[in-house]
């Protein structure tokens, strides 16, 4: 009987080792990192219609924990801009108006840059909302400083 136990276990343990048999995978606890717009500002405060206008946004992460993924995305509610180009300090941006942000650590300041012209639409305005986003599950403590927008007046004819 001792024999038939051991053998057993033999079999199991090199099972175990060689993969065959699963072990239960560890639950993973959800991040907490604050994520934020610390701020987004343009290069001028008056500009024509057919003027090209820098954008500069910082995020950052307030922690504490490190934000696995992070998007900062610049879509949300664009008026009388069309953004022509978009650059990521740290990151990469795929064919959408975002910046990509991968193992973001607490504190870390991310600068995107957005390159936008100002087209016609006969409001007096134009504005660019900028906001910060994980594509993975987190919980953000506070998504009341997520987004943040900068608007410029149009001057001249719209």
């Amino acid at each position: 009987m001792q024999k038939a136990i051991r053998f057993l276990l033999r079999v199991l343990v090199s099972a175990l080792l060689a993969g065959l048999v699963p072990l239960p995978a560890a639950a993973q606890e959800v991040p907490n990192p604050d994520l934020a717009i610390v701020s987004n500002t343009a290069n001028v405060k008056h500009g024509h219609v057919g003027q090209q206008v820098t954008f500069t946004i910082l995020a950052t992460n307030n922690g504490p924990d490190k934000a696995p993924n992070l998007d900062v995305y610049d879509n949300s509610a664009l008026q009388g801009l069309q953004i022509l180009d978009e650059i990521c300090d740290l990151g990469i941006s795929p064919d959408t108006p975002a910046c990509e942000y991968h193992d973001v650590l607490p504190g870390q300041i991310l600068t995107t840059t957005v390159i936008a012209e100002i087209v016609s639409t006969g409001a007096k305005t134009a504005s660019l909302m900028s906001c910060v986003q994980s594509g993975l599950q987190i919980n953000d403590p506070n998504t009341g400083n997520d987004c943040a927008s900068a608007t410029l007046k149009v001057v001249g004819k719209r």
